[in-house]
């Protein structure tokens, strides 16, 4: 992989990523969103830079991955340069194809370490992190950022910072340190800094799906001069100002992989059982017996819509093996075999359904 990587794929067309969650992004559902949906460029749960260093065994956990999950972007944190060199190095042993840095986390424990958010404002750290990975590795190096600290006044010198640094991509999450995930994201912000960078920009908080997305990184001067018969057209610039480069999905994706794909195919309940069984297979394959108990998470918000649901959500919030999740999945067909080629609408309860305390920055 090269450093043009990300300008080639923005070339192409929007970038659509799996936008990196901590406690989501494991190999396992980065492997169902490929399944689904080959376009999407993963990218992973947040390692500790200093980690992965001092860690072999947590390298030989984490980065590892399966050969759909390609192009993998891994992500990283931490606050010296130094280790992110080194964990850079490493990484790239690996084959993944690119490195993230997580500049934008703002959970408390997270930020008083020095780390994610923290780096808004301790820029030269932050900048020095880049260089150093940059002259380290042959992959591109990004960067996953906020809009600022309490407001985005001094976005476009921070990444302009970043860019000079050797950073190939900014992602910028629209909303600042100080709102954590309160509010609505906005993307007034983003759509100004790709004024002023030469480097991919993509845009990520409250996008709910491909076509969504596609609106979205529309700069607004230019959508009066389109139209949307469908979503060949969104990345014209008939107002002259350019467009953001592409979005990350984050939590519209849980127990909705399917919004990924641009074509907005509502999965029937057959479908759906498919998935939660992939899902749960590989999840207990690549994290026994640890994964037994994390697919429960993911399983639950899968179901919707259709009689019986909240009972069978209550025993997938009980399984302990794959043995239990086939013994829903059986008796949903079994029940409910009128249903299983229906299209069910996604359920954006569903998304939401976990309390939200991990980081997407």
């Amino acid at each position: 992989m090269t450093k043009n990587f990300w300008k080639e794929l923005a070339a192409r067309g929007p970038i659509v990523a799996l936008a990196p969650m901590d406690g989501y992004c494991d190999s396992a559902y980065r492997q169902v969103c490929k399944t689904i949906a080959p376009n999407v460029i993963p990218f992973s749960e947040f390692y500790s830079a200093d980690g992965l260093v001092h860690s072999k065994d947590l390298a030989k956990r984490v980065l590892p991955h399966a050969d759909i999950e390609k192009p993998l972007i891994i992500q990283i944190f931490g606050k010296d340069p130094e280790k992110f060199r080194q964990a850079a190095i490493i990484i790239e042993s690996y084959g993944v194809s690119g490195i993230d840095i997580n500049m934008g986390c703002p959970a408390k424990k997270v930020v008083k370490s020095g780390h994610g958010s923290s780096l808004m404002i301790n820029r030269d750290t932050a900048f020095r992190i880049v260089e150093e990975m940059a002259k380290a590795v042959k992959i591109p190096i990004s960067v996953k950022t906020r809009l600022g600290w309490d407001n985005h006044d001094l976005l476009v010198d921070f990444c302009k910072g970043l860019e000079n640094a050797g950073a190939d991509l900014i992602s910028v999450h629209g909303r600042t340190y100080k709102q954590a995930f309160t509010g609505k994201a906005d993307f007034t912000g983003i759509y100004d800094l790709r004024q002023h960078l030469g480097i991919p920009v993509v845009a990520n908080g409250d996008i709910m799906g491909y076509a969504d997305g596609t609106r979205k990184i529309l700069h607004p001067a230019n959508r009066d001069t389109l139209v949307f018969p469908g979503e060949e057209s969104v990345l014209g610039t008939g107002g002259g100002w350019k467009n953001l480069d592409g979005f990350m999905i984050g939590r519209a994706s849980f127990g909705n992989p399917w919004c990924f794909l641009p074509d907005g195919h509502r999965p029937t309940l057959g479908e759906i059982l498919e998935i939660m069984e992939l899902h749960a297979r590989l999840l207990i394959e690549t994290k026994w017996p640890k994964g037994a108990l994390e697919i429960r998470k993911h399983l639950v918000q899968y179901l919707h819509g259709f009689p019986g649901v909240k009972e069978y959500r209550t025993r997938l919030v009980h399984t302990e093996s794959i043995d239990d999740v086939y013994g829903v999945t059986a008796d949903i067909r079994r029940e409910h075999a009128d249903l299983l080629g229906m299209p069910l609408e996604p359920a954006q309860e569903a998304a939401f359904a976990q309390a939200w305390d991990q980081c997407n920055g």
